[in-house]
């Protein structure tokens, strides 16, 4: 069975992406500073900067990881229990039509004729 992707997932991705996008223009911009100013500590400053990028693209990514993967968990769990619960509902409906033959011909003629009716009126 395919998962499809929710819309918290897309907004959750779109929201990493920007955060990427945001450090690494600032990452740049201290860079250029530290071009433009020439100063060490300025360089200092930037490359501080560059491995505050590494590591919060690090996290950011891990993240992301980590929270796909519990999703994908939690909808798997929710998958497995719904096709047990309806693989017993079908086993139960089974065992009361074979102890009860006569009784479920009549339910299902008295729906039969109810459905009928529903869709005459119309």
């Amino acid at each position: 069975m395919a998962l499809r992707r929710s819309a918290a997932t897309d907004d959750f991705t779109t929201e990493v992406a920007a955060l990427k996008k945001q450090l690494a223009q600032l990452a740049a911009s201290i860079e250029a500073s530290a071009k433009s100013e020439g100063g060490d500590a300025v360089r200092a400053v930037g490359d501080r900067a560059r491995d505050f990028l590494a590591q919060a693209t690090s996290f950011v990514d891990g993240f992301g990881r980590d929270v796909r993967d519990m999703a994908s968990d939690s909808a798997h769990a929710a998958a497995s229990h719904v096709r047990t619960a309806a693989r017993e509902g079908t086993e139960r409906l089974e065992d009361t039509i074979r102890d009860r033959p006569l009784t479920s011909v009549a339910v299902a003629l008295g729906i039969g004729c109810l459905v009928a009716l529903l869709i005459h009126r119309r």
